[in-house]
């Protein structure tokens, strides 16, 4: 396993609540074993979405030694502990790196989705338990992050 893959597993967004995976090439997906339906799901839906531009991604993560960390927390605790903020967001395309990217809310405006830099690598975080609509708003994100690797 390459260093990025191991610092992960040592980072704030691995919780011990994650003992599954699934690796595909680039994307990796944490969840609890109890998720592994809604893991499945969105790894082939991942691979239904990316059906055109996924060798040509999959050859650029390759070849600049990236990945996305996909982690898909059981309950909103869990994500808190590594995505919770005292500072503000920073939202859009301009954001720092290490700091989130990316929110999807609910009308209570707790976050769904996060996303960070870890180094070169990128980790999206998914409250759950998950949606059927928040599959959308994930693949959108990974899209961006697809999208502005290639540049």
């Amino acid at each position: 396993m390459r260093e990025t893959v191991t610092y992960v597993t040592q980072s704030k967004y691995f919780t011990p609540a994650f003992n599954a995976a699934i690796f595909d090439g680039p994307i990796r997906i944490y969840f609890a074993q109890y998720q592994e339906a809604q893991a499945l799901k969105l790894y082939f839906n991942l691979q239904e979405r990316f059906a055109d531009i996924r060798k040509q991604a999959r050859g650029i993560f390759k070849d600049r030694a990236r990945n996305i960390f996909v982690m898909l927390y059981p309950t909103e605790e869990t994500f808190d502990l590594s995505f919770i903020r005292t500072e503000p967001l920073a939202n859009g395309a301009g954001a720092e790196s290490g700091i989130n990217r990316f929110c999807s809310t609910t009308s209570d405006q707790s976050c769904l989705i996060a996303s960070e830099q870890l180094g070169v690598d990128y980790v999206l975080g998914v409250r759950g338990p998950m949606e059927d609509d928040t599959f959308s708003s994930l693949c959108t994100e990974m899209d961006q992050i697809v999208r502005a690797t290639e540049a």
